[in-house]
């Protein structure tokens, strides 16, 4: 019993230094960079219309509404802020067609142009999904510390696959504008150890848990039309970098101010941590961070030097690497 209740206090302790010690360390900052459609896409196209995506199984039917919905919806969002395109979405389609008494599922041109022409549209978006999901009995063998013996864990893993195929035609010419095939999966072995890029922890579920098929499957839909809507829309990319600790109290609260989205008092933080220490290279990183975050890549990249050269962690390095190329790209 003893060194029961000794291997919690242990373990009490070590969270609660992790607490203590990490409280302000791992703060990340959202850093936002405008980006035109990778598809060079006619003004002229404007009116859009999206179809119910082709599929096999009743099942993936059911995801390929889901999926021209989520296109539809997250279109319309960009639109808003980008005004690029005017929307017929698939309940509109489907309306039109019914009293042609035309299937709304489309997944080849000449359906698409008869469509788009009867909903009086310039281009059409269709296309086609695939879904696969497979679970598989599994087991693995770990220390039992209160037995202190080997013990046999039984688990289920858990693999996804979303595989949309999407098409931009325009109807007029019945010229083929765009057209990308989007896949992503989800293995839950290899999601564990994926870090901040688990799908698992994008939905909310973390550790031994593992994730609804229907709700990874959901994600990967997505994370396919945003994939899609970047080749055809102006859009808005996000990069999180986070903030180091630095050496000084004073990092600690130009961390804070960060995080509150106070740009330019976190900065002057970080440079009088600075001039207290010009060793400091979580400040100086830190400082480079502010300087890209308020646009202004020049210094950001000085101050990513900076860092580099006190100290060459990966992260200052990949920074670096995307402010070069921000410039390159204005």
């Amino acid at each position: 019993m003893r060194h029961v209740v000794r291997a919690l206090l242990v373990i009490w302790f070590v969270a609660a230094l992790g607490v203590v010690c990490g409280c302000e360390g791992g703060k990340k900052i959202e850093l936002r960079y405008e980006r035109p459609a990778k598809y060079q896409i006619s003004p002229g196209i404007k009116r859009l219309g999206i179809a119910e995506f082709g599929a096999q199984t009743t099942q993936e039917k059911q995801w390929g509404q889901i999926a021209s919905d989520r296109l539809a919806a997250a279109l319309d969002a960009y639109n808003r802020k980008y005004e690029r395109y005017e929307l017929v979405d698939r309940r509109r389609l489907k309306a039109i067609l019914d009293e042609q008494d035309l299937q709304l599922a489309i997944s080849d041109a000449s359906s698409a142009m008869q469509a788009g022409k009867i909903a009086n549209v310039q281009a059409m978006i269709y296309g086609s999904i695939k879904v696969t999901t497979k679970d598989e009995s599994a087991s693995r063998i770990a220390f039992d510390p209160f037995r202190r013996r080997p013990k046999t864990i039984y688990y289920t893993k858990r693999y996804c696959l979303v595989a949309v195929n999407f098409t931009l035609d325009d109807v007029a010419t019945s010229k083929t504008l765009a057209v990308v095939s989007a896949t992503r999966e989800y293995d839950s072995e290899k999601d564990k150890k994926s870090g901040a890029r688990s799908v698992g922890k994008a939905i909310g579920f973390a550790g031994d848990s593992l994730p609804p098929a229907d709700k990874i499957i959901s994600h990967l839909i997505d994370e396919c039309v945003a994939e899609f809507l970047q080749m055809i829309s102006p859009h808005e990319i996000v990069v999180e970098e986070k903030l180091q600790k630095g050496k000084s109290k004073i990092v600690d609260t130009g961390n804070k101010l960060a995080a509150a989205g106070e740009y330019a008092e976190a900065l002057e933080c970080y440079q009088k941590a600075i001039e207290l220490n010009a060793q400091d290279h979580g400040a100086v990183f830190n400082a480079g961070v502010m300087y890209e975050a308020m646009g202004n890549l020049d210094n950001a990249e000085a101050f990513y030097d900076k860092a580099i050269d006190i100290k060459p962690e990966e992260q200052y390095i990949f920074a670096r690497k995307r402010v070069r190329q921000e410039v390159v790209t204005e």
